[in-house]
């Protein structure tokens, strides 16, 4: 199904194949210990997206929203033996360290501030940081839930901002509609997609010429000698069992291919960030295989055996030049 796109407004073009635990659900919110706001939760829930829904959804991420937004830079590195670039690193809103290497980009990279991200989570994502700095452009996620609190949290915080908010499932045959429209002249300082599984696929098929840099999730499970593929699967759910993305060696040899140079690898070994070849004089240019890095800061000794076991057994792509 196709829809216009309006500033801070919200379309559907898609249903919903991604599971993503960021906003509490109604269940564990109606555990509060205040009869109140039991039972506003409890009338809320019987009326989906609703005004009273709404607020409830802002009231309850609001706190969380102002802290984050408002706390100190983290320079904490994740990993060693690291390039020059990620003495750059900081985070104040983004999942891993991302916001410095940003900053530290576009610093080098003449700019009109225009950005699009594609995955978030409604205080947590790489452009976040960039609309507090005065930036403006698209945030295009799936559940709907993120986008009615995270478009409620903007007007509230930053009311001069026209950030758009898109509803939408993204897949390699829509990615050009939905960020481009009708204007396929349209100028991208700062790209940023992560969709826990077709990633590749729709930076393959997405037109990339008139972005300036690129920052794609990549994964780490699958080593740094192989250029490994989830096979495109518009059905695919993310689940914690290393079965999603695609290897470093097989973006990079994706990106190459339409023109952009590895620049940074983020301390915590997930994402990596690509800029067109002719601003590739202003960074150190990297090697995939030394810069990569597996960290899985979020996995303990047992789950991450688990997930190498069963990436092992599972079916990616074998990417052939």
């Amino acid at each position: 199904m196709k829809g216009s796109v309006h500033r801070t407004g919200l379309i559907s073009l898609g249903s919903a194949v991604r599971i993503r635990p960021s906003l509490p659900n109604f269940e564990k919110m109606k555990k509060s210990k205040k009869f109140i706001t039991r039972t506003l939760l409890s009338i809320a829930k019987r009326f989906s997206f609703s005004g009273l829904n709404k607020l409830i959804l802002f009231l309850h991420c609001y706190t969380s929203f102002k802290k984050r937004i408002n706390r100190k830079k983290n320079t904490l590195l994740f990993s060693n033996d690291l390039d020059e670039i990620n003495s750059f690193e900081f985070q104040i809103t983004s999942q891993n360290n991302e916001d410095g290497i940003i900053e530290h980009i576009f610093s080098k990279i003449p700019n009109k501030k225009t950005f699009v991200e594609i995955g978030l989570t409604y205080n947590e994502f790489n452009t976040l940081n960039l609309i507090k700095n005065g930036w403006e452009g698209s945030l295009i996620e799936i559940q709907k839930d993120e986008c009615v609190v995270v478009q409620s949290l903007i007007k509230h915080f930053y009311p001069k901002s026209t950030v758009e908010i898109v509803n939408a499932s993204i897949n390699k045959k829509n990615i050009n509609e939905i960020v481009f429209g009708t204007n396929n002249d349209k100028k991208i300082d700062f790209f940023s997609i992560d969709i826990d599984g077709n990633d590749y696929w729709v930076l393959k098929n997405m037109n990339l010429k008139n972005v300036k840099v690129v920052c794609c999730e990549y994964n780490h499970w699958l080593g740094k000698d192989k250029k490994k593929v989830m096979p495109y699967n518009e059905k695919h759910v993310w689940s914690n069992n290393g079965y999603w993305g695609a290897s470093l060696l097989a973006l990079d040899d994706l990106m190459v291919s339409k023109g952009f140079c590895l620049i940074a690898v983020d301390s915590s070994g997930t994402n990596a960030f690509y800029v067109q070849k002719n601003y590739s004089k202003f960074f150190q240019i990297l090697s995939p295989k030394k810069s990569w890095r597996s960290v899985g800061r979020f996995d303990d000794k047992e789950s991450a055996s688990r997930i190498r076991e069963n990436v092992l057994k599972s079916s990616f792509l074998e990417i052939n030049n």
